[in-house]
């Protein structure tokens, strides 16, 4: 392999391993956000709150907020494994060659 595929599978392997590492943190952010709505929002008083607009909107900003991360996070996940993927491809075919 030429040095300039090794460095370019190098950096597809990083690249790829710091994706899946952002799409975990991802779904620990949306874990999160879901116990907070929960907490706040969910029970007897938030969802009064949330009728009367006590909470400014802040519940449904956060149903928002967790809904874009989650779907952020699942395209960092498949992002990730496209590009270990490549990088397998990429070492498999030049050793074939």
């Amino acid at each position: 392999m030429g040095a300039g595929k090794t460095v370019l599978v190098t950096v597809t392997v990083i690249a790829g391993l710091l994706l899946l590492a952002l799409s975990w943190g991802a779904s620990y952010a949306v874990d999160y956000l879901d116990e907070s709505i929960a907490e706040e929002c969910e029970d007897e008083a938030g969802t009064i709150g949330e009728l009367i607009g006590a909470d400014e909107g802040q519940c449904q900003d956060a149903r928002d907020l967790q809904g874009q991360v989650a779907s952020v996070g699942q395209m960092l996940g498949y992002l990730g494994a496209a590009c270990l993927l490549a990088s397998a491809a990429m070492v498999a075919i030049r050793k074939r060659q």
